[in-house]
């Protein structure tokens, strides 16, 4: 987990995951949550958080580095499309335990 500080208090954090691949000598990082504090947003505080946990994932020499954004939710939507070098059009399924 990474969290963003405004000096005093926490104002975003993410938390991310390595995935190993079995299919390939490789691993990605699944950022799971990222979030900032509303009256903090647009400053580049989540952009800041991706690219601490892009170094980390280099570090460990992780491969790809994805996440997931909800359907027309168009803040996120712009900001990973701004980072991301590529978009695919994904299927999510929710499984029920």
């Amino acid at each position: 987990m990474l969290v963003a500080f405004d000096g005093k208090r926490p104002v975003g954090a993410l938390t991310a995951y390595v995935l190993p691949k079995f299919e390939q000598n490789r691993s990605e990082l699944f950022i799971y949550d990222l979030a900032v504090a509303e009256n903090f947003r647009r400053q580049g505080i989540a952009t800041q958080l991706i690219r601490a946990a892009g170094r980390l994932a280099r570090e460990r020499g992780v491969w790809i580095m994805f996440i997931q954004a909800e359907a027309g939710d168009e803040p996120p939507l712009a900001l990973y499309r701004k980072l991301s070098v590529s978009e695919e059009v994904a299927h999510h399924f929710d499984i029920e335990p």
